[in-house]
């Protein structure tokens, strides 16, 4: 997956800034996997060209999804949180075109990754999650393979809510969900538009993460 230079910068520089030093002891790590569904909520706007190889609607690109997630606590209250998701999905297929043949159902793929601060904003024993910081969502797949197409990764804004449940000594379970707000314009060399608009993508996930520093 190709990102440029801004994306990197967002997702490794700002988050560091944003956070302060870990104070000695405190430090601790949680990293586990997580499944998820990929729920797009947002509409494309007028385009250039229609084209049955690529989703008429942004929920099309729904379904499960599977990925990771770790986060580096710096203190009993902030971290930052890393996160990566992968969704499938199959659409289209069945539409009888003018030169006589029926097009077929195509495959895409969305890969999210963020980068956050993440908050646990009450000292009681109830355990919320608030998070925000960047990421990118690249569009993929077969029904995006044309070499053509540009905008396939645009720059979002991330943000989270969740909650923790501590199993045992080691293990946190989180139920949590990741809001993704990005602008999207895809289109080809030749400035021809297919997809655009602004865009909202829930990540609704469940988490199960080993802890370096038993609870």
């Amino acid at each position: 997956m190709r990102m440029d230079k801004r994306s990197w910068v967002l997702l490794t520089v700002v988050p560091a800034i944003a956070v302060p030093t870990p104070a000695t002891g405190q430090a601790s790590v949680e990293v586990g996997p997580f499944v998820a569904i990929y729920a797009p909520v947002g509409n494309f706007g007028s385009s250039d060209v229609v084209s049955t190889a690529l989703p008429t609607r942004p929920g099309y690109l729904g379904g499960l999804a599977w990925g990771a997630e770790g986060r580096l606590w710096l203190n009993a209250r902030v971290g930052i949180q890393l996160q990566g998701a992968v969704a499938t999905s199959r659409f289209g297929g069945g539409v009888n075109t003018p030169a006589g043949f029926t097009t077929t159902p195509k495959d895409a793929q969305v890969v999210t990754l963020t980068a956050q601060v993440v908050y646990r904003p009450l000292r009681s024993s109830f355990p919320l999650l608030v998070s925000a910081g960047a990421g990118v969502v690249r569009h993929g797949g077969e029904a995006y393979s044309w070499p053509a197409l540009r905008g396939l990764s645009p720059v979002a804004v991330a943000l989270g809510l969740g909650c923790d449940l501590h199993i045992g000594r080691w293990l946190t379970a989180t139920l949590g969900v990741t809001t993704l707000l990005y602008s999207l314009d895809v289109h080809d060399d030749f400035g021809q538009r297919f997809e655009r608009g602004f865009q909202a993508d829930l990540l609704p996930h469940v988490t199960l993460a080993w802890r370096s520093r038993p609870q």
